[in-house]
């Protein structure tokens, strides 16, 4: 292909992006694989770039479900969904940061799978900039582990890896 430049870092950026956008859509567990991809794949200062924009496109491909937790009040009606949605409100009414804990355990962790927990957020009516912020932090620290484990591994053990 005349003109395309595979190596181009705007193209890694890029790319980076759009695979976040694709993990956070679909649950598969392929962030991880993922970011740690980058940090065997890209230097330093590339792989910086592709972390930062691998998690912001990962976390943005989570408001579709948010906003799907935000508005189930529209197709949920009686029945023990609807009382289960009850008592979580009627618990973060009373102890706010449950929430808001929970979430941030989840974008960091996992556990509880960070999927539900962003249709969850919406179901409870978490806020979306408390939302957006503590998935953004989360995330930022989980990817960025695994970004750098194998640079880390490579310093301590040499190149063989």
């Amino acid at each position: 292909m005349d003109g395309l430049d595979l190596s181009s870092p705007a193209l890694a950026l890029f790319s980076a992006g759009i695979l976040g956008v694709a993990s956070g859509i679909l649950p598969t567990g392929l962030a991880e694989v993922a970011a740690l991809g980058i940090g065997v794949a890209a230097g330093a200062p590339l792989a910086l770039g592709m972390w930062l924009t691998f998690t912001v496109g990962h976390v943005a491909a989570k408001l579709p479900w948010y906003w799907l937790g935000a508005h189930a009040d529209r197709v949920v009606h009686g029945g023990r969904a609807e009382r289960w949605i009850a008592r979580a409100r009627g618990l973060l009414a009373v102890r706010p940061h449950y929430g808001t804990g929970l979430l941030f355990v989840s974008a960091l962790l996992s556990v509880p799978p960070f999927h539900v927990a962003a249709i969850a957020a919406g179901l409870v009516r978490i806020r979306l900039l408390p939302f957006l912020a503590l998935c953004l932090l989360g995330r930022l620290l989980r990817f960025g582990l695994l970004v750098g484990a194998p640079g880390l591994l490579r310093s301590l053990f040499g190149n063989g890896l």
